[in-house]
């Protein structure tokens, strides 16, 4: 989007999941503000939310936005719900409506699920970090069980479906980055995206140290050899597509990369406007506005809490080693919440500086090896 237009709502329809990843920035970091909310999204704060959007695209029309379904698990709410939920959003914003996603970690699809998805033209993108061995240690119910068969269960059936959900994936560094995509590849994936764990300067040698300087790349650089040694289009790895087509000159297209303004905010189950979700591994309260729907509207931002303002419509400033930095333009100092630390904000590099300026080099020399002479 330009800088300072929100494209996107990310909607909190329930609070809580059904799993407890051992990584999640939701549940097992710094802020833990879920507990204070109601599990669900009611419907008059959905309703307000609409409204919101309404009002948003109205004053800059043309202008369309899209609805993600998140959570927590956005399926703890009922098929029924979201069946009326969907209904509304095309009655209420018509063609201010770009399109409906859903978050989810897929153990609970069903048939009725299925119904609901395709006839509201809903696409899913599905939780996976892995086989088996690799998913089962990570992503657990509160029993402690693993969820890989029960993930890949949901997967096959939106698969046996015709739909083609995207894998999100979180990097594991002490597991084989090759493994895992060619796991993917394995169950007929053709779009995902390796998302970099999410931590910040006050939590990260804890978390992370002992998997070596640069676990992250260590992950990232073969499933990059895999993929481009393959050289299929049709294959869609959402980090690698974007850092090169920064590398040809393009906008970044997520905040994960190249330092853009943030084109999305997140409404919660309470209805309190919130920034990036990932923010809550910095500190409690980081990523609230200090607004909601119920009172403001999304161009209301100014006058919340300083933050959400200044990363939709200014952006952050670059450390001054970023600033000097050869890769500025293309990594941007990386995604917001990595840079943080408690002593002096987000004035920092990324916790995982040295893991992006070793992909990128390997990818320009991989480019380079690849153009002739």
């Amino acid at each position: 989007m330009p800088g300072g237009r929100i494209g996107a709502i990310v909607l909190k329809v329930a609070e809580l999941c059904n799993l407890n990843c051992s990584y999640c920035y939701l549940y097992q970091h710094e802020d833990q503000s879920y507990r204070r909310r109601p599990k669900f999204m009611s419907d008059e704060v959905y309703e307000h939310t609409l409204v919101r959007i309404r009002e948003y695209c109205d004053r800059r029309a043309p202008h369309t936005m899209s609805i993600t379904f998140h959570g927590g698990e956005p399926t703890l709410a009922a098929p029924q719900w979201f069946d009326w939920a969907a209904t509304r959003a095309r009655d209420v914003l018509g063609d201010r409506l770009e399109g409906l996603l859903l978050q989810t970690n897929a153990t609970r699809l069903d048939a009725d699920w299925i119904e609901v998805l395709g006839r509201h033209r809903i696409r899913p993108s599905v939780s996976l970090d892995g086989p088996p061995q690799v998913h089962d240690r990570l992503r657990v119910d509160h029993q402690g069980v693993g969820s890989y068969a029960s993930t890949i269960r949901g997967l096959r059936l939106l698969q046996e479906h015709d739909f083609a959900p995207s894998i999100l994936c979180v990097v594991a560094p002490s597991a084989s980055g090759l493994e895992t995509y060619r796991h993917f590849r394995a169950l007929n994936v053709t779009r995902m995206s390796f998302l970099l764990p999410d931590v910040s300067h006050d939590n990260k040698e804890r978390l992370y140290s002992r998997y070596g300087p640069t676990p992250v790349a260590d992950y990232l650089i073969p499933v990059f050899d895999d993929w481009f040694d393959e050289d299929d289009p049709d294959i869609h790895i959402g980090v690698f597509w974007e850092l090169l087509a920064m590398m040809r000159g393009g906008r970044p297209r997520t905040d994960a990369f190249g330092n853009p303004s943030m084109a999305y905010v997140i409404v919660e189950t309470d209805g309190s406007i919130h920034a990036n979700d990932a923010l809550r591994v910095c500190a409690d309260g980081t990523s609230d506005s200090g607004l909601s729907v119920r009172a403001h509207g999304f161009d209301d931002l100014q006058v919340g809490l300083p933050l959400v303002h200044r990363l939709v419509h200014e952006g952050l400033a670059l450390c001054r080693t970023c600033e000097a930095c050869s890769e500025r333009r293309i990594c941007g100092g990386g995604h917001p919440p990595h840079r943080y630390a408690r002593a002096n904000g987000f004035d920092n590099l990324s916790v995982w500086c040295a893991d992006i300026l070793k992909l990128l080099s390997h990818i320009r020399l991989r480019l380079h090896d690849a153009v002739p002479a």
